[in-house]
C-alpha cells in the first residue's frame, strides 16, 4: 500500500537533494545554446528580410525579456492627509493652528 503524503516519515531514500542540479535541464539547455549560438547568423539574416514592421517587432519583443530583467510591481502605500493653507502655514511655522 502507498504512503500518505505528510505522514511524518520524511523522504524515503533516492531522490536528488534538494539544491542540486537535474543533468538533464543542464545538457539541454547546453544543446540549446549551442545550437543558437551556430544559427546566429542565420537568424540575423532571416530577421533582416522581414518587411512587415508588426511582425518584426513582435520578434523583437518576444526576444527582449531574455536579455532584460523583468521589472517587479511597487506598490506605494503613502497616506497623504489634505490639509488648508492656513493649517499647512501652522504646521510648518510650528505654530497652533486655530479652528
Amino acid at each position: 500500500m502507498a504512503r500518505k503524503k505528510g505522514d511524518g516519515k520524511g523522504q524515503q531514500g533516492g531522490g536528488r537533494k534538494k539544491g542540486t542540479p537535474n543533468k538533464v535541464t543542464a545538457e539541454v539547455k547546453e544543446l540549446i545554446a549551442s545550437f543558437i549560438d551556430g544559427n546566429w547568423k542565420n537568424f540575423e539574416s532571416a530577421y533582416k528580410e522581414i518587411k512587415d514592421p508588426e511582425r518584426k517587432c513582435k520578434i523583437y519583443l518576444e526576444l527582449l525579456p531574455y536579455v532584460t530583467p523583468k521589472l517587479a510591481s511597487v506598490e506605494d502605500k503613502v497616506q497623504v492627509t489634505k490639509l488648508t493653507m492656513e493649517q499647512e502655514l501652522s504646521k510648518i511655522s510650528g505654530e497652533p493652528t486655530r479652528e
